[in-house]
């Protein structure tokens, strides 16, 4: 899918929250059963459910599920790799299974940053992710010397050491216009080798249909950001300069299910959020949602 960017794409006035059309980031709230959206976001996430249902393919919450569960096997991979310091870009609304809170399970003196431009995510993550291992910046990803000369980021992360790349639902917010093949290889080229990148990217492969139907609403509904779709090939570019670690790009539910172990939910009389359910992915023949393709690679040596 090629496809340029439209005029009502442009952010809203910074530090603003715009509460008249859908935002991406609290519609993937709603979806993973958090309260931080508005009608607005709830009727565009149903109206795209009611869409994908109505086409005989899953919706959006299964897909978000299937995303955090993803999430929680890429860090703890990475984790096992001797990665201690991780950028999570466009990271989205603080809601269950948190890098941070996966990381520091097994590596309490690990460093978080979280980047993202929306003010509600900024506002959100500063004040239920702070830590002094921590760190949350509203900054453009779109502009990664927002992110990479930051002094908050420089003060947290050793740019000599390797460093954990996460974007995880993001990029295919990106118009092709943007270039996010190249925001991306700005942000290898500034990591040490033996960097990961990690990656989760909606796919044309298993619904093209469907996917362009929901592109199309995005536009219709004037969503934040588009959600462009992206085909193996394309999503393959975004590893230049990586080596793919087994299995390679996969859809989520299928990458690496033996290291499936969702933080627990906490109990009626614990302290703690709640977080991931249990659930046993990728069992043969098991696709899951199968809207994205995901894998981690290693940055090459110079």
């Amino acid at each position: 899918m090629s496809v340029q960017s439209s005029a009502h794409d442009e952010p809203s006035a910074e530090g603003t929250v715009n509460v008249d059309v859908p935002n991406t980031a609290r519609i993937w709230n709603y979806q993973l059963g958090g309260k931080d959206n508005f009608a607005v976001d709830r009727q565009a996430s149903d109206a795209a459910n009611a869409l994908m249902r109505g086409m005989g393919v899953p919706g959006g919450a299964e897909a978000a599920v299937d995303g955090r569960h993803l999430l929680q096997r890429m860090v703890d991979f990475m984790l096992g790799q001797g990665i201690r310091q991780f950028l999570d870009l466009g990271s989205g609304l603080p809601n269950m299974a948190n890098t941070h809170q996966i990381v520091h399970r097994t590596a309490p003196d690990a460093k978080i940053v979280y980047a993202d431009l929306d003010p509600m995510v900024s506002t959100h993550a500063a004040a239920l992710m702070a830590g002094p291992h921590v760190a949350t910046l509203m900054a453009d990803l779109r502009e990664p010397s927002q992110i990479l000369d930051s002094k908050q980021v420089r003060e947290l992360i050793d740019f000599d050491r390797p460093v954990g790349l996460m974007f995880i639902c993001v990029l295919h917010c990106l118009w092709d216009a943007e270039d996010p093949w190249g925001i991306v290889g700005q942000f290898r080229d500034a990591v040490a080798p033996g960097s990961y990148l990690a990656m989760s990217h909606m796919t044309t492969e298993a619904h093209p249909d469907a996917a362009d139907r929901l592109f199309e609403m995005t536009q219709q509904l004037h969503w934040t950001t588009p959600l462009v779709a992206r085909s193996r090939t394309e999503i393959a570019r975004f590893f230049d300069g990586f080596t793919l670690v087994e299995p390679g790009l996969v859809p989520p539910v299928q990458w690496r299910p033996d290291l499936n172990n969702p933080l627990r939910t906490a109990g009626e009389h614990e302290a703690g959020e709640f977080v991931l359910k249990a659930r046993l992915p990728g069992q043969s023949g098991d696709h899951g949602a199968a809207w994205h393709l995901c894998g981690v690679g290693v940055k090459d040596d110079a």
